[in-house]
């Protein structure tokens, strides 16, 4: 698909804002400089031709800046391989551009390297102190729909933040009030403070992930060329999961309670990830998964904060164990790491990175970043929940999206579990791996149900 780019602006704040600099807190600082891209796409709109749209996005933009300054800011390095965030009023980039294709020929909007000129451009070879935080494009397809995407900084900003202010700057493109003010207090995740007294735990997630058996390094993994796919689970389907999970747990335990979607569906995604790789039986392979900590944390965090506050945590096992297996016995090795995570765990993390005189090693095995850093492929997995984010239903004035994606990735082992758009309680399972696996996953993938 062709796109072109016909205008880009800097947006900054409407208003003066505060500046100065923010210590990031730990949890920041793992996610370095890469951007999160998420996509929206809209039916024409009579109501709305494309200069009253970008007229509309930049003005409500630059009100909402007002309150979420620090995306107006810039990053910089420090020693240690640390971050902090200039809040200078740099603005933010948003982009005009369009094509000749049409929404119909999306072919039901599937993941495709050929969708990439409908996202922001980051160009990460420009000093980081001169990076936008926000990149936003506008981009008119010929039947007159649109679609809006974003890529936002993962080292400033979580999936939770991220949603928060884009549902925010919503509201005032609609004309309607703020509806919660953001905490920017960072302190809180005791961001730029000495490391405290706390329980310390075992961090797996900071330890190398398992190699193929056999293999010194990812090298050879690294170059295989990879796919992503977009798979749907009804309503129906889910709920069939849960049931075979649930009736496999210990019903003597009266205190343990049903397994989640999350639980469920991670699970299940291991598990035929692991078939579909042929493993050995004894091949080591870990899970990553990001827990949010908001409210975990004592006392919990303002409903408002303003930046990331998630932990990664592993869940370990032999590949054979995995594909072999009862669907229960993987859910409660999902569920078993999920449970670690509590407020005394969350500080160990903060005072353990605290303690690190240089960051960089880990900044990589975090976020599957990219091919040249740490490689988190086969035989591992990474899977992240956008279930309970609000996704869906972004209003900026003319309407509710008929689809949204997350962005384009091409790292082996790199899924997210979201809302399908039908809104019904199907989800979706946006997953990258190589190409020879990728077959055999899609049929593992729904037989197992």
């Amino acid at each position: 698909m062709k796109v072109s780019l016909k205008s880009h602006w800097v947006v900054k704040p409407a208003e003066p804002t505060w500046n100065g600099t923010v210590s990031l807190s730990e949890f920041d600082q793992t996610f370095a400089v890469t951007h999160v891209p998420t996509i929206y796409y809209y039916k024409f709109c009579q109501d709305f031709v494309t200069r009253d749209i970008i007229k509309t996005l930049k003005t409500s933009l630059s009100k909402a800046l007002v309150h979420f300054y620090p995306l107006a800011g810039r990053l910089r390095w420090i020693s240690g391989s640390r971050l902090e965030l200039e809040c200078d009023a740099s603005g933010v980039v948003l982009t005009e551009a369009e094509t000749a294709a049409r929404l119909d020929d999306l072919s039901d909007f599937l993941l495709s390297p050929d969708h990439n000129g409908l996202f922001p451009r980051v160009d990460y070879t420009i000093p980081i102190d001169e990076l936008p935080l926000l990149f936003v494009q506008l981009t008119k397809f010929q039947c007159g729909g649109i679609a809006l995407s974003f890529a936002v900084s993962h080292a400033v900003v979580d999936g939770q933040s991220a949603l928060y202010f884009f549902s925010e700057w919503a509201r005032l493109s609609r004309g309607e009030p703020l509806m919660f003010a953001p905490c920017h207090d960072r302190k809180v995740l005791h961001a730029g403070e000495p490391a405290t007294a706390s329980p310390t735990f075992e961090h797996l997630q900071f330890n190398p992930p398992p190699l193929l058996i056999g293999k010194s390094n990812t090298e050879n993994e690294n170059k295989n060329e990879t796919k992503g796919s977009m798979l749907k689970l009804t309503k129906i389907q889910v709920e069939m999961l849960r049931e075979k999970v649930n009736q496999g747990r210990n019903l003597e335990d009266s205190k343990q309670r049903s397994y989640t979607r999350y639980e469920v569906v991670t699970a299940h995604i291991w598990r035929c990830t692991c078939k579909a790789r042929g493993h050995k039986f004894e091949q080591p392979t870990n899970l990553c998964i990001c827990v949010d900590i908001r409210k975990r944390m004592q006392p919990p965090l303002p409903k408002s904060y303003f930046g990331n506050a998630i932990v990664d945590v592993v869940a370990t096992g032999l590949s054979g164990d995995i594909a072999s297996s009862p669907l229960e016995y993987v859910a409660r090795r999902v569920r078993e790491a999920i449970q670690m995570v509590t407020s005394d765990y969350a500080n160990s993390t903060i005072n353990f990175m605290k303690k690190q005189e240089d960051l960089s090693k880990y900044q990589d095995i975090h976020a599957f970043k990219n091919k040249e850093g740490a490689f988190y492929g086969n035989p591992n997995l990474g899977v992240i929940s956008w279930i309970n984010l609000p996704l869906l239903g972004l209003d900026f004035g003319w309407g509710k999206e008929i689809h949204m994606n997350p962005g384009i990735h091409e790292f082996d082992g790199d899924c997210v579990i979201l809302p399908a758009n039908e809104g019904d309680g199907s989800l979706t399972v946006a997953i990258v791996l190589q190409d020879a696996h990728v077959d055999a996953f899609k049929q593992f993938f729904y037989e197992d149900i």
